[in-house]
């Protein structure tokens, strides 16, 4: 079995954490390779290689790192196939899996195969300019429109399946997963959606309306958004991390991807019991 680390080189104790789990894989008779910059960086120059090799020949892939370092790993695995376990050394963790004290007893039932495999939606986004396509990209958690920090408010169009159905006067406008709708979704008023159900959440952010609210809509169906602004201060993000400048009049199409974001589970704790934990942290 080979098992790809993809560690968050920045975060505070990742030396130490990596060189556990790193002897603990190899002590179970993994075999361990990780990203040639971080392994050059973590003084594991052996270990190194190309991303692109990796994740040709991983079984799976364990992150060190916060949500942001899994989510990024499993928009790069999901066309694989591969399946992702998150370490937490971020802070909140909500889609993590393992936090730094249980690192051996997880490590120890990844290798013997005592887990299971949680699939999750992803989205496809795509930037229509004048006709053509710009820029494509996967999201596990959401898709955001949104204008810049100084910039006036913005006009969208949302279209469902090519029905108009609502124009916004607002800040932005997240198109989110279920795995998103804990995150900037919740945090702009959209509710929290099960996992398991089959749908996309939409959720205007700060609307100059007094009626607009968030719409749940199938996965199956097609979500449009067409951009109004006197600026150019636009810009769309993914899960958070990618971000590419909008114009005036250009259009988003967001689609349900035809991957699955695959997260290792070890049946712990329900989703509800989760959330309840998370979300109510340090009160």
């Amino acid at each position: 079995m080979k098992i790809g680390i993809f560690p968050h080189v920045q975060k505070q104790g990742i030396s130490a954490v990596l060189g556990l789990v790193i002897q603990r894989l190899l002590e179970r008779g993994a075999e361990v390779a990780l990203p040639e910059e971080a392994a050059e960086e973590m003084g594991y120059p052996e270990l190194g290689a190309s991303r692109e090799r990796l994740l040709k020949e991983i079984a799976m892939a364990v992150t060190l790192g916060g949500d942001g370092t899994l989510l990024s790993t499993a928009r790069a695995a999901a066309p694989f196939g591969i399946p992702v376990c998150g370490i937490n050394m971020g802070q909140l963790g909500f889609l993590t899996e393992v936090e730094p004290s249980e690192v051996n007893q997880a490590l120890d039932r990844l290798v013997a195969g005592q887990y299971s495999i949680e699939e999750r939606l992803m989205l496809d986004a795509n930037i229509l300019r004048q006709g053509k396509s710009i820029f494509v990209s996967s999201a596990v958690n959401d898709v955001v429109v949104t204008k810049g920090g100084f910039a006036r408010m913005i006009r969208l169009n949302l279209y469902i399946d090519g029905q108009l159905t609502a124009n916004y006067p607002a800040d932005g406008l997240i198109i989110a997963t279920p795995t998103g709708s804990t995150g900037y979704s919740l945090s702009a008023g959209g509710p929290i959606v099960s996992p398991g159900l089959k749908v996309i959440v939409l959720t205007p952010i700060c609307p100059h309306t007094l009626h607009s609210r968030s719409l749940i809509v199938a996965e199956t169906e097609e979500v449009k958004v067409t951009v109004y602004a006197t600026h150019q201060d636009i810009v769309l993000t993914v899960d958070g991390q990618t971000v590419h400048a909008l114009q005036p009049d250009d259009t988003i199409i967001v689609r349900r991807s035809p991957y699955r974001a695959k997260f290792i589970r070890f049946n712990r704790a329900g989703y509800y019991e989760t959330v309840y934990t998370k979300l109510t942290a340090g009160r």
